[in-house]
């Protein structure tokens, strides 16, 4: 049987992020009043690696932990559809959000995954034990001013060489793509294709191209890596 804890990453002091974590909660709370859910809120405003860092932090003992952004959409039957995402991949890093470009050839293909080099951050489902292994890693090789949370997981994965996979299509929708909190705003920060708040990811076979996924490349900037250190 697999377990899940949530975590919801929050800038609290930005009132379009209070509604859709307000929206997040009220669904995620309805799908299942009893699993652990903990909205780890940024209250003096340090930034998003150390929220980040406490999102991950709050896992628990649950086999699997989610850590969700403050500003994404759900679908319907939201956590019924993790679950069977995570029965499908038990031991990788999983993306609910992607928007790659190997998306569309994944789609023509009739398939549910692409895998790439690091993976983007809105919603993440971590095994549990890995969290431990990223966060020694990455207070050794990572310096501790670098802002960007979830380009230290990619560098993580990267170095020590895990595959991570995103769902095709993504179970959650980029609300804030012209917000960031980070100033990474742009059209292209919408995932390339979205299940739809109104449709449900049950069902989906997760078995359609779990064992060659489509491939797509890194989209770490070059600059990045001068804050990685071996």
């Amino acid at each position: 049987m697999t377990d899940l804890s949530i975590a919801i990453q929050h800038t609290p002091h930005r009132a379009d992020r209070q509604k859709w974590v307000r929206a997040m909660v009220a669904q995620l709370r309805n799908e299942n009043p009893d699993i652990p859910l903990a909205v780890i809120g940024d209250s003096q405003r340090e930034g998003c690696w150390p929220t980040h860092r406490r999102a991950l932090q709050a896992a628990g003992d649950a086999s699997h932990h989610l850590v969700l952004q403050d500003d994404l959409g759900l679908c319907r039957d939201f956590i019924a559809s993790v679950i069977e995402v995570i029965r499908a991949r038990p031991g990788n890093l999983i993306a609910l959000y992607t928007n790659a470009n190997a998306v569309f050839r994944a789609r023509a293909r009739g398939e549910s995954w692409v895998e790439k080099p690091g993976v983007c951050g809105p919603a993440m489902i971590w095994p549990r034990d890995w969290i431990g292994e990223f966060l020694e890693w990455q207070d050794a090789h990572i310096d501790r001013n670098f802002a960007w949370d979830t380009v230290r997981v990619s560098m993580w994965l990267i170095k020590t060489s895990k595959r991570a996979f995103a769902t095709v299509p993504s179970l959650t929708q980029h609300l804030g793509c012209g917000f960031s909190t980070l100033g990474l705003n742009g059209r292209s920060k919408v995932a390339a294709w979205y299940i739809g708040a109104n449709k449900s990811a049950l069902g989906i076979d997760w078995s359609q191209g779990l064992g060659s996924p489509q491939k797509d490349s890194t989209n770490i900037r070059p600059e990045w890596w001068q804050h990685f250190h071996e």
